[in-house]
């Protein structure tokens, strides 16, 4: 075939396929894109506050009395009962204490009992008796009691034998004191007056008694409350006085969370609500609820703020004194409000839109907010309850484009 017959044909072939009607695409299938419905539900508005966690109760133990740790009967980390002894004192010299003034208080009573019914001239023989035998023990006190202080100026002896020996020296001179002025008494008066006086020393002697067995009863230290020992600043062999902090017991079946507030929201907490709390324990925050327990009345002058204190019950003991947390406290509460997830809202040039879905077609609406939580914001204006509005990928989304719902 000659070049002039092929042009023709090639002619024909392309004018035959330019007439040929074009073929039009097929259409986009509607879009499936996750929606939520405008609805309406109560709104709680919280904010956080740092706060740390305290023993329910802490209680620092120390001895009434000083003197020499004879042993320690418990350790950090031991729970301990109410009433359970944590450590002893050497108690050798308020024991002799005790004798003495018992022994005492029989004398007083015997001398009740003569002063009743012997006559007055055999009174005397035995008052006279008694002040001699009381003038020899209040010698021997003294000189023992000089001796030791000047070993003690001369640092040979402790405090504690010097404290003893003064303490026996005074013994005995209101030992003597006592047996002097019974004799005087008797010397003097007889009949009733006498037997009034006798009654007084018998008192005497039983007040002497029970102050000595009361010393004699702080020698052994015992636990005020039921908790863990947080703390042991005693050993055996030390001397202690009440200054020193010798256990700390801290009770931690109850622990508060103690958050310092400003005095525009310390107004809306009240007593006995329940907050959310957070703890940090290390690895993922514990999440509990607590009660508020106390609201200070007067502003701390250090943080400008108000404590409260939020009670947490804690049986297992995995909250420990120490610990931080965030306590979520209430800052304003709506009862009935539309709202929509938080992924709904779309600001754009500082104007809030929905992308709503109206007869399976997106639909941009501008609305205005009002508060919002951590899941859900207020629509107070622009949207009605049910309206269907989409919660993920807007920015795909043109106004009219065919969606296809999936709540």
């Amino acid at each position: 075939m000659t070049i002039a017959r092929i042009i023709p044909v090639l002619a024909s072939a392309l004018l035959v396929l330019g007439c040929a009607p074009a073929k039009q695409a097929a259409p986009e299938p509607p879009r499936s894109v996750a929606v939520a419905r405008a609805h309406r539900q109560a709104v709680l508005i919280t904010q956080e506050y740092a706060a740390r966690i305290k023993a329910h109760e802490e209680v620092v133990v120390s001895s009434k009395i000083s003197g020499r740790v004879a042993s320690t009967r418990a350790d950090v980390g031991q729970q301990v009962k109410k009433g359970q002894v944590l450590f002893t004192l050497e108690a050798r010299d308020y024991d002799a204490q005790y004798r003495q003034a018992k022994a005492g208080l029989e004398s007083a009573r015997a001398n009740l009992t003569r002063t009743s019914d012997s006559s007055l001239s055999s009174q005397v023989l035995q008052a006279q008796s008694a002040v001699r035998q009381a003038q020899v023990q209040y010698d021997e006190a003294r000189d023992l009691s000089d001796r030791t202080q000047k070993m003690f100026d001369d640092g040979t002896v402790a405090r504690q034998q010097l404290d003893s020996a003064q303490a026996r020296a005074q013994s005995a001179e209101i030992a003597l004191s006592t047996a002097k002025d019974n004799l005087s008494l008797l010397q003097e008066k007889g009949g009733p007056q006498s037997t009034g006086v006798a009654s007084t020393q018998v008192e005497q002697a039983q007040a002497a008694v029970d102050l000595a067995k009361s010393q004699l009863d702080n020698a052994v230290i015992t636990s005020p409350i039921s908790g863990a020992v947080a703390a042991r600043n005693v050993d055996a062999g030390e001397m202690v006085s009440s200054s020193v902090a010798a256990f700390v017991i801290v009770e931690t079946g109850t622990v508060s969370a103690e958050a310092s507030v400003p005095q525009d929201l310390v107004q809306r907490i009240r007593a006995g609500e329940t907050v959310a709390v957070s703890v940090d324990t290390g690895s993922a925050p514990l999440r509990i609820t607590g009660t508020v327990d106390t609201i200070s009345p007067a502003v701390d002058p250090r943080s400008q703020g108000y404590l409260v204190k939020v009670s947490i019950r804690n049986p297992g003991g995995d909250l420990r004194p120490g610990m931080f947390a965030r306590v979520s406290f209430p800052v304003e509460n709506k009862a009935d409000v539309l709202v929509v997830p938080n992924s709904a809202i779309v600001t754009e040039t500082g104007v809030d839109y929905v992308y709503a879905v109206v007869d399976g077609a997106i639909r941009k609406i501008a609305v205005e907010t009002g508060i919002s939580t951590d899941a859900v914001t207020q629509i107070t204006s622009g949207l009605d309850e049910g309206t269907i509005v989409v919660t993920e990928g807007q920015t795909f989304l043109n106004e009219g484009q065919k969606v296809r719902p999936v709540e």
